[in-house]
């Protein structure tokens, strides 16, 4: 079993007891798994799962500047002349995406998402990047155009840095 896979599978307990007072972007839903044989489109990935409510959306030019590891993984950016954003990154290759144009200028698109979180006592908010893009293309054509052995190595870089914490 993809090591990935197993992480972002446990991970929504844990964070779920762990952060029930937490302010809405500091509390995750449940962490999408990771997908290294992606291949949607944009319009495919979906900003929600069935029991999610989405309140608004957003797009933001931000830097994305890392990964922060704790029960979820969050996706941290800077926003010129803003405050920060912390998000949970969306589906595969959102998160390969986003790793591998850490520290360049992005276009991202910012959820506000509420979820069922049992745990958490109900329907709780909280922040989704679901899609990125930089001049080059959006993050699903990116991951079209890796070959395989490159999506492994992005995979495992991913795997390496950001689920390391680093």
């Amino acid at each position: 079993m993809n090591k990935l896979f197993v992480i972002a599978a446990a991970a929504p307990l844990a964070l779920a007891a762990c952060n029930a007072a937490a302010p809405a972007n500091q509390t995750n839903a449940a962490a999408p798994a990771a997908n290294a044989s992606a291949s949607a489109a944009p319009a495919e990935i979906n900003a929600a799962g069935p029991a999610d409510q989405v309140i608004g959306t957003r797009t933001v030019t931000a830097t994305f500047t890392g990964w922060e590891m704790g029960d979820y993984l969050w996706a941290n950016f800077t926003v010129p002349g803003g405050e920060p954003i912390a998000a949970q990154p969306g589906p595969s290759p959102i998160d390969l995406f986003l790793d591998a144009h850490r520290g360049q200028p992005m276009t991202i698109e910012v959820a506000s998402v509420r979820t069922a979180i049992p745990e958490a006592g109900g329907m709780t908010e909280i922040l989704r990047i679901t899609g990125a893009s930089t001049a080059e293309g959006h993050a699903a054509s990116w991951w079209q155009h890796l070959s395989p052995a490159d999506q492994a190595a992005a995979q495992r870089r991913f795997e390496e840095g950001a689920l390391s914490g680093r």
